[in-house]
């Protein structure tokens, strides 16, 4: 590395860190005036508050993934790099609290899911027992993103020999660049096929258009994403591609999360008027 490559990564580090640091500025000022007006309930006064504390920490261990990368390397043929254990934390503390901040956003501007009728709702229940686990699925394939990122991972083979070399075998997973690559392809393929399943399950539901609509745009953010994820390893992982590869992880990420938001169960007042078919005009 000369020192144009480091003045690259330092700015890049700086700017990062003052970001991070104005986001919680912008946070806490809001926050403290609504609080003091009386906007804001108890239960969401204790739910901003985790949430701030969480931010709080993610500054932490954003210091604590990027000391791992100024620590000396044991060779000079050893790339000077961040923890890949660090990193993903990093990642999975950033997805933490933004699903956090999307989940209370959608309470304050929707706090009734979409629901036009008991059949609908019932409907909904359905999908919510499939949403679950698809959300589970997409996240840990986001996370394991972090390690193909982390260890510089890509191959060119779909099942290399060396996936087992390392010892003990558990470091392979994370640490060995063959087998965390063929990790992220298989499980961005089960996200791929779950997130299929999902539509192809709901297809004929009785359901409210808007969870309809909703699982359809899931579906075609899931081909696209992983139409961009060969695309950056195909090409080498340019950094455009790649960035689009994280946005479009995040993209999918809120989709899923809206959709278990929608699909939830509404209140006992709504159920209560709600009639037992919809009614057609």
């Amino acid at each position: 590395m000369d020192i144009e490559d480091f003045k690259f990564i330092y700015w890049m580090e700086y700017a990062h860190r003052m970001w991070g640091r104005g986001l919680g500025v912008m946070f806490a000022l809001p926050f403290t005036y609504f609080l003091r007006k009386g906007f804001i309930t108890l239960r969401l006064g204790l739910r901003l508050s985790a949430l701030f504390a969480l931010g709080a920490g993610q500054g932490l261990i954003g210091w604590w993934m990027v000391k791992s990368g100024l620590e000396e390397p044991v060779s000079e043929y050893v790339q000077l790099k961040v923890s890949p254990y660090r990193l993903a934390a990093h990642l999975t503390s950033a997805f933490v609290i933004y699903c956090g901040l999307l989940w209370t956003a959608f309470s304050v501007v929707m706090p009734e899911p979409p629901a036009g009728s008991i059949a609908w709702v019932r409907g909904a229940a359905k999908i919510q027992r499939l949403a679950l686990p698809v959300s589970f699925v997409v996240g840990i394939t986001a996370v394991s993103g972090a390690f193909v990122a982390g260890n510089d991972a890509i191959g060119d083979t779909w099942i290399p020999n060396d996936i087992f070399s390392m010892e003990p075998l558990m470091r392979n997973f994370f640490e060995n660049t063959s087998t965390v690559q063929l990790n992220h392809r298989i499980l961005a393929t089960a996200t791929l096929l779950s997130i299929g399943s999902l539509w192809w399950a709901t297809r004929k539901l009785d359901i409210h258009p808007a969870i309809r609509s909703l699982i359809g745009r899931t579906m075609g953010m899931a081909a696209l994403q992983v139409t961009l994820g060969i695309s950056t390893l195909l090409s080498y992982v340019p950094v455009s591609l790649g960035s689009a590869n994280q946005a479009g992880a995040l993209t999918l990420f809120t989709l899923v999360i809206l959709l278990n938001y929608t699909v939830r169960r509404p209140s006992l007042t709504l159920l209560k008027s709600l009639p037992s078919v919809t009614k057609t005009p």
